[in-house]
Parts: structure tokens; C-alpha cells; sequence
């Protein structure tokens, strides 16, 4: 009898064992780890006369174990090892480009679920928040962010052991306009005075009011307030000499109305 012999292979190389017994067209079985091999797609098994073999195509790291073969009372026992090959990115990461207050998606593929993937924006690694997902779908990598803004543009890049891939984010801002403009007023002095104004996306930043083209800011008689896209001014007390234009200025987003105090 000639026993089985020790493999040690690379991944996705074919491993071969063949075992010789005294007998010719004796039935034999395969096992690995104890569990009976039996045929598809990428395990072939065969006999020729007094050899037995068998075929494990394109082998991955968890086909490594020990394999056995058995015939009547006879059997023979060897060991696969199969070497991990090194990750690569096989599709890497392309510059997208996103709109404002949407989801995007940075995806790229590797060549094995095996990795570990760190991102990184801009040099810094990104950390997972309610708006930002890292995902780990077999050999696809994504970073997902929901409700895109301006300032997630930059440089994302994924590293996947020794190998790194960028793209660049750019996002376009949403056309800030406004959708509901101030309307004209007339009121009785000493009545307070209410303009409101709408624009179509919500910022960080305060617009700019003006009656008669000096600066409003809050004061005692005063008020200033925002909720979302709605801005509103409140003026507490009024004289006639305060008749005039009032103005809304939120970057590109403007409007005016007249006030008039009688």
C-alpha cells in the first residue's frame, strides 16, 4: 500500500491525493476531518486499477484539515495545508458625486471576505455614526452616508492590508430659495410687528435682517427665531418712523416687504 501524502498549497491551486492499495477494484472512501467526502463540482473522485485519488479544485484556506482515506480494513491519513494568498482590492473605490441631503455609497471589492477594512476621510479615520454605516458584505466593502452634506466632501480611501484605495466625494449643495416670501404690513404704533419667511433647505448659518438697510439684531424690542427652513422677525413695538423696507438675506435666498406704521 502506498499512503497518502502531506499537501501544503496556496489558495486556489488544486490539491491531489492519491493512495495505492494491493487490491484492484476495491471500493474506497475519502473523509476530511471525519466528515465523508463525496463528489461535485469541485471535488472529483476516482479510481485506476490499484490507485485511488482525489481531486479538490481551487482550494481555500477552510479546506485545509486532515484527509483520510479508507478501503476493507485499511486506511491512510495525511494533512492539507492550504496558505492564505494576500488581499487585494479587485474593483476599487470611484469618485462620486452626490446631491445634498441624499445617500451615497462608496463601494469597493476585494478578493477575499478574510480582511480587515479600515476608512479613512481625509487622512482621519471615519467613525461609524447614526448617518454614517461601514459594511462588510462578504468581498464588498461600503461606506454608506445618509443625508449627505457639504462638508462630507474630501478624500475617502479604504486600506485593506497592504493596499489602498481612494476616491473623491463631491456634493452638490441644494439651490437655496426662497419658497415663501415676506409679505407688506401696516400696523398701528406701539403694535408689534411679524414678518416670516420660508426658505427651501435648512442651514447652519443666520440669515441677515434689515429695515431701511440697517441691521437688526436681537434687542429688547427685537426677536429673532428659526425653526428649520422658517425664519421669523418680531419687532415688539413700533413708531412711524420705523416705516419702511424690511429685508431677508440667507446667502443667495432674499426677499423684502414695506412696513408701514401709522
Amino acid at each position: 500500500m502506498q499512503d497518502l501524502e502531506d499537501l501544503y498549497i496556496q489558495e486556489d491551486q488544486n490539491a491531489v491525493f492519491m493512495c495505492e492499495v494491493s487490491l484492484e477494484e476495491v471500493a474506497g472512501e475519502w473523509y476530511k476531518d471525519g466528515h465523508k467526502i463525496r463528489p461535485s463540482s469541485t471535488i472529483k473522485i476516482r479510481s485506476e486499477g490499484t490507485k485511488h485519488f482525489l481531486l479538490m479544485c481551487n482550494v481555500k484556506a477552510e479546506d485545509a484539515g486532515e484527509i483520510r482515506f479508507t478501503a476493507r480494513d485499511v486506511e491512510s491519513i495525511a494533512y492539507l495545508e492550504v496558505e492564505e494568498l494576500p488581499v487585494s482590492i479587485v474593483k476599487p473605490l470611484r469618485d462620486r458625486t452626490a446631491l445634498e441631503k441624499h445617500r451615497v455609497i462608496l463601494e469597493c471589492t476585494v478578493s477575499s471576505a478574510r480582511c480587515c477594512a479600515t476608512w479613512y476621510k481625509d487622512g482621519k479615520e471615519v467613525v461609524p455614526s447614526d448617518r454614517v454605516e461601514i459594511l462588510d458584505d462578504g468581498c464588498s466593502l461600503k461606506l454608506v452616508i445618509q443625508e449627505v452634506a457639504v462638508e462630507d466632501e474630501g478624500t475617502y480611501s479604504v486600506e485593506v492590508g497592504e493596499h489602498t484605495s481612494k476616491a473623491k466625494l463631491m456634493v452638490e449643495a441644494q439651490a437655496l430659495v426662497v419658497v415663501k416670501h415676506l409679505e407688506d404690513l401696516e400696523v398701528t404704533e406701539p403694535d408689534a410687528a411679524s414678518f416670516q419667511c420660508q426658505v427651501s433647505v435648512a442651514i447652519n448659518k443666520p440669515p441677515v435682517w434689515t429695515l431701511n438697510g440697517e441691521n437688526l439684531q436681537p434687542g429688547p424690542w427685537v426677536h429673532l427665531e428659526n425653526h428649520g427652513t422658517t425664519y421669523k422677525l418680531r419687532l415688539k413695538s413700533t413708531s412711524t418712523d420705523m416705516s419702511g423696507v424690511v429685508k431677508f438675506t440667507l446667502g443667495k435666498a432674499r426677499s423684502s416687504a414695506s412696513l408701514t406704521v401709522k
